[in-house]
């Protein structure tokens, strides 16, 4: 792989983040997919939803950058069929979070690869996440701290969040939301 033609198309600060630890040149770009439609679905298994987004927002901007690896990705939390979308309230986030609270849950990650408008190749890695037994008084004070509310759970993992834990399953940067050091070795058997 050409490190100068990586382009990850996400506006995610966190994945941002993780991927410049791999001092690898890339290009943060917005993905162009509406992904709202697909959401709706209620039909759709939550991995082959976070599947389908991952590849779709790496192959939507694959006729502005040809020649370039273009990586995609999407994080769905679920508790058994159940998606737990980004709150964008406050009401919301604590919602979620009383619900998740003493329970388990998946956070599911898909990443995927494309050049010319061919997919390279796609994973999904599941997370477990096991909450702690919360009280409102425990969520509420969670929520003003960190106010998670572009985070799919209702939690920033990477800031404050990892305190509602008391078990993990899962690397740290698939929690965060790319496991690049993974993916990398993984994708060197397809370029």
């Amino acid at each position: 792989m050409e490190a100068s033609k990586l382009i990850l198309a996400s506006s995610s600060e966190v994945r941002k983040q993780i991927l410049s630890k791999y001092k690898i040149p890339f290009k943060a770009v917005n993905h162009q997919f509406n992904e709202n439609n697909a959401k709706r679905n209620n039909n759709i298994e939550p991995a082959d939803l976070s599947q389908y987004l991952a590849e779709q927002k790496s192959l939507s901007v694959c006729d502005i950058y040809s020649d370039h690896i273009i990586l995609g990705c999407d994080q769905v939390c679920a508790m058994g069929k159940k998606i737990y979308s980004k709150p964008k309230n406050k009401a919301k986030a604590i919602e979620n979070l009383l619900e998740l609270a003493g329970k388990t849950h998946e956070l599911i990650g898909s990443y995927a690869f494309s050049k010319n408008g061919a997919l390279l190749y796609s994973e999904t890695i599941f997370s477990k996440m096991t909450m702690k037994h919360l009280t409102e008084k425990d969520i509420i004070e969670y929520v003003e701290l960190d106010n998670p509310l572009k985070s799919c759970g209702s939690y920033m993992f990477e800031k404050n969040g990892y305190k509602l834990f008391s078990q993990i399953t899962g690397s740290m940067e698939a929690i965060n939301g790319l496991p690049f050091g993974y993916l990398q070795t993984k994708l060197q058997e397809y370029v």
